[in-house]
């Protein structure tokens, strides 16, 4: 089986499954709380804690292309995004030495709260905070503030002189009202650390030169930026309102997830997302000077493209709920898709002129045409109606003038406008697919309403008969296209394979960590159905995927057990080992079976997170628990594991540390790749040799 995974984004790769502090047990009895206890005892023990900021994969931010992705795409930005801070710059603890805001205060003979220097404050200090730094003659030379724990600003002042820097160390939270976001002045650098917060009812406004760099969490009602106001997103930043990106070289650069109800770009503001954007109401990009570059995954309810910018950019998947809008009036842009990218919206507009209101405000379109040009096996697809209305020659869409093709695909495709000439250009190696109906052919006097030039052609009643002879796979970046040719079988999406322990273990028997009790493959059906194939089950207690708590079937013994038993789905008794070269164990087929998608997400990851296991120990039914990232007050037992499938499981006994060592690039033995994940020292797929060490 082709996956997505083997030959392309390759550090989605890791996902656990914690034990923390608070556990989700279909049982809160003693025997659930005592088999969780003593396996996290045994775990910490045999491969100790794992660092602070492992991340295990199931969190909705887990970015879906790496950092440097941008960068190895054919089509480039005329803009150089300007990069994250250095990883020194987002720090766990206060420096050794750094004096409190109140010590800081008293250097200085300050009584009002006026610090000039380095410090740092916490839940500690109650007055107000004013950072002014120095003078140099020519501007404010600021100062440096460390926040520490839980601070409230929202009824005091809060004040960040220019040039300064703030760090919010790990863990951190600084509340701010809409004086104190203010306050945060020309030329300051923000660094939030791993789970720190910025939290503001207020519109956070990034101007003047006004840097943050986030890798914990963002909540604002809005944010704006302006004048070199930058925001580099490498964690969470949840908006309620509008992100507005406008003018002098603004930036907003996305690694993490960013959530929103709107986003506005307009004069030289540019945006590139990298990982995960969700509007839930309208995209608009509305300038002849805007970059938007999407690298990873963006939802939107509906897009709005005017004015003709040339750096509108997808090199991967960008999904409308609703409306596609192109309208470039007379200016030269256009839509560019990159080889292997994807589109998908329920309707298309292409030109033309109509006004009407969206959550940004009222839109009008005043007759212009519009351009899209598409890379090799790139795929555009409308579910509904595409409206085509380009009135000029030569405007429409193009696919690549050499290699493969790309695809256009829609239920139906419609003029614009009865009797218009140069509806649409199909041009260069493009197929334009239309399910139901596409317009016929006609003439405005000798101009005609479809200009089709180069290979392109069209599939639709009245055209050409059937589908292209073309497979496109379908992947994270693109919904893939079937075509007529049955002989060429379709790749699947991509997939999550869990290895998981059943927490069979006791203080003196410790668990085997071998994570083969189940194993089975996570992806998603074409009607949204979560397609569960069991692999193996090396465990011999009852164990369930999937199913709820009250549905049972009987086993081979007539016995009830919760439905999707994986033992009773690989028709073997519960203590019988299967496809892990145990002895007396037994090989058997894949088994495939189907559950119903009620995670609430469409995230692989998050759906592979929510799917149930659960295990009987001394009667009680217990479910592993959810995601939760590792902190420092959270226990760090990993039940379960996310890799995707070019992970072979262990056989049984076969401690997970002990099969997959390390070795450097001489071949020298020099540690269990898992502990070097644990010990945050190893990214990537760490059971592959590939996987490097930095400088080794």
């Amino acid at each position: 089986m082709k996956t997505f995974f083997a030959k392309s984004f390759t550090f989605i790769i890791f996902i656990s499954i914690f034990i923390s502090c608070k556990h989700d047990t279909d049982s809160d009895g003693p025997d659930a709380k005592d088999a969780l206890k003593i396996y996290e005892k045994a775990f910490i023990s045999t491969f100790n804690r794992p660092a602070v900021g492992v991340d295990w994969g199931f969190e909705s931010n887990e970015p879906i292309v790496s950092s440097s992705r941008a960068l190895t795409r054919a089509i480039q930005p005329t803009y150089i995004f300007p990069g994250d801070a250095d990883s020194k710059k987002f720090i766990r603890n206060v420096p050794k030495g750094v004096k409190s805001y109140a010590e800081e205060c008293q250097a200085n003979n300050e009584t009002n709260g006026y610090a000039y220097g380095t410090s740092y404050v916490d839940e500690t200090w109650t007055d107000q905070v004013n950072v002014w730094g120095g003078w140099d003659g020519y501007k404010n030379t600021g100062g440096t503030l460390y926040i520490k724990g839980e601070c409230d600003f929202s009824n005091r002042k809060f004040y960040l002189a220019g040039n300064s820097e703030l760090y919010l160390i790990e863990g951190a939270v600084l509340t701010l009202n809409e004086e104190n976001v203010e306050n945060l002045q020309t030329g300051c650098n923000i660094y939030i650390g791993r789970k720190a917060k910025i939290v503001t009812t207020a519109e956070l406004k990034l101007k003047k030169g006004l840097h943050i760099y986030n890798h914990g969490t963002i909540e604002a009602s809005k944010i704006s930026t302006d004048s070199n106001g930058w925001l580099i997103n490498s964690g969470t930043v949840t908006i309620t309102d509008k992100i507005s990106i406008e003018n002098e070289e603004s930036v907003i650069e996305n690694y993490g997830t960013i959530k929103a109800a709107d986003l506005y770009t307009d004069g030289s503001g540019k945006f590139e997302n990298n990982s995960n954007m969700t509007i839930s109401g309208t995209t608009l990009i509305n300038s002849s000077n805007n970059t938007w570059v999407n690298n990873g995954k963006y939802r939107t309810g509906n897009f709005i493209y005017n004015a003709g910018s040339d750096d509108v950019i997808n090199n991967c998947m960008l999904t409308v709920d609703e409306e596609f809008n192109i309208n470039l009036g007379d200016n030269p842009g256009s839509f560019k898709m990159d080889a292997g990218a994807g589109v998908v919206t329920k309707y298309f507009n292409g030109g033309g002129n109509w006004a009407k209101h969206y959550s940004t405000g009222w839109n009008y379109h005043n007759g212009g045409p519009f351009n899209i040009y598409m890379g090799e096996n790139a795929v555009f697809k409308v579910t509904e109606t595409a409206t085509m209305h380009a009135t000029k020659a030569d405007y429409g869409i193009y696919g690549p003038s050499e290699g493969g093709y790309a695809v256009f695909q829609a239920k139906t495709i419609d003029a614009g406008k009865a009797e218009q000439a140069y509806e649409v250009t199909y041009s260069s190696n493009l197929y334009v697919v239309a399910e139901e109906r596409h317009f016929a052919q006609g003439y405005s006097g000798t101009d005609p309403y479809i200009s089709i030039k180069g290979n392109a052609k069209i599939f639709a009643k009245g055209f050409n008969n059937g589908l292209p002879e073309l497979i496109i796979e379908k992947t994270e970046c693109n919904p893939g296209f079937t075509g007529s040719d049955g002989s060429i079988t379709p790749s699947e999406g991509p997939t999550v394979r869990v290895i998981a322990e059943d927490l069979s273990t006791d203080t003196d028997n410790m668990a085997d960590f071998d994570f083969n009790d189940v194993v089975f493959d996570v992806e998603m059906s074409e009607d949204n159905k979560i397609k569960i194939t069991l692999k193996a089950a090396g465990g011999i207690s009852k164990l369930t995927v999937g199913g709820t708590e009250g549905e049972t079937e009987p086993d081979l013994d007539g016995n009830p057990v919760l439905k999707y038993e994986v033992h009773r789905l690989f028709k073997v008794s519960d203590v019988t080992y299967v496809n892990v070269n145990a002895s007396g164990g037994v090989t058997r087929d894949d088994v495939v079976f189907y559950l119903d998608n009620e995670s609430g997400s469409d995230n692989l990851y998050d759906i592979a997170n929510w799917i149930p296991i659960r295990v009987l120990i001394d009667g009680v039914w217990i479910s592993l628990p959810v995601a939760t990232p590792v902190t420092e007050d959270q226990p760090l037992t990993a039940c379960k594991l996310g890799v995707d499938n070019s992970y072979e499981w262990c056989d049984e006994r076969q401690n997970i540390s002990s099969k997959y060592i390390y070795k450097d690039k001489y071949g020298n033995k020099k540690d269990s790749r898992f502990k070097l994940y644990l010990n945050g020292e190893l990214s990537g797929k760490w059971w592959l040799d590939e996987t490097r060490l930095p400088g080794d």
